[in-house]
């Protein structure tokens, strides 16, 4: 694999394991997935998002998917860095706002620092959620499952398809790439990146028109019932722990909601603040340094 599948593409495959989680119903998955989302968005308190974030990298760590997992976040993970930097120094809070000290010319604000960090954390509580769907379900059968209730199938292929042109797309990368160095051009970085956009674009509208037309070769808008090779059945166990995972998500959604007021912290100094200062100084020493990482791996020829 390219340096640029390797390090400038996200990665969403299937980890194959036998954990739990693994073996859990796609829809039993979802309901997880869609329930994190939900208490990731009821509140901004970075507590609770905190916890709810804690308790996605303990079920990502439960299902061993930590390699899959750990390239998706090293992606993000200066960006998610600069959320507490920016907000800290602008909060997305109407004036006025409380300030907590200062550096140099900088002020970081009681609002930013709240703001930043219920963003950092609600980012992660919800994409943990759903990237363990991701990670420990075949798309066949979480399709086949949603196909099952009533989803039409229609949908359900535009969505399968999307997900299996992520893989077909990186392995365009590195063939333009590998046809790249023997050219003698750019071999990574994004001045090899570039170049590199518009065959793999091309060549992917070509296989689009291709399966268009074998579609329609194949009766695709046909009448009847549609049939899949992959067959998922629903345990006593998944609908226990689907249930269960949906009170959770409900439960701590209404008590959040019905206590905003109470879990609203924007306006009190929640944290020392010494933590403060360190917290935005050490992330922006964190966010400077894996940028300029970035750029000088991706500028080397």
């Amino acid at each position: 694999m390219s340096e640029i599948n390797k390090y400038m593409l996200i990665p969403i495959v299937r980890v194959p394991g036998d954990s739990l989680f693994h073996r859990l119903h796609p829809l039993t998955k979802l309901a997880w997935a869609v329930g994190g989302v939900t208490m990731a968005f009821a509140t901004r308190n970075p507590l609770v998002l905190g916890v709810v974030t804690v308790v996605g990298f303990v079920l990502l760590f439960m299902s061993r998917v930590w390699h899959g997992y750990l390239r998706f976040v090293l992606m993000f993970f200066p960006l998610s860095l600069s959320l507490i930097v920016f907000q800290s120094l602008a909060p997305a809070f109407p004036r006025p706002w409380v300030p907590l000290a200062s550096i140099g010319p900088f002020t970081i604000y009681n609002e930013g620092i709240y703001s930043g960090l219920s963003l950092l954390t609600r980012a992660y509580a919800a994409s943990n959620f759903s990237m363990l769907l991701v990670l420990t379900t075949h798309p066949g059968d979480l399709f086949a499952a949603l196909q099952a209730i009533g989803m039409p199938h229609e949908i359900n292929w535009i969505l399968m398809t999307s997900l299996q042109l992520i893989p077909v797309v990186q392995r365009e990368f590195g063939i333009v790439t590998s046809a790249q160095r023997s050219r003698a051009m750019k071999k990574r970085g994004f001045g090899a990146l570039l170049p590199s956009m518009v065959p793999v674009f091309a060549g992917t509208i070509e296989r689009v028109t291709q399966l268009s037309m074998s579609l329609e070769s194949r009766g695709f808008g046909s009448k009847g019932k549609k049939t899949s090779l992959r067959r998922v059945r629903a345990r006593a166990f998944d609908w226990v722990m689907g249930i269960f995972g949906v009170v959770v998500a409900v439960a701590v959604s209404y008590f959040t909601i019905a206590n905003s007021a109470a879990l609203d912290w924007s306006e009190v100094t929640f944290m020392p603040v010494w933590l403060a200062v360190v917290l935005v100084v050490g992330s922006a020493i964190a966010f400077v340094s894996f940028t300029g990482y970035y750029i000088v791996r991706a500028a080397r020829a």
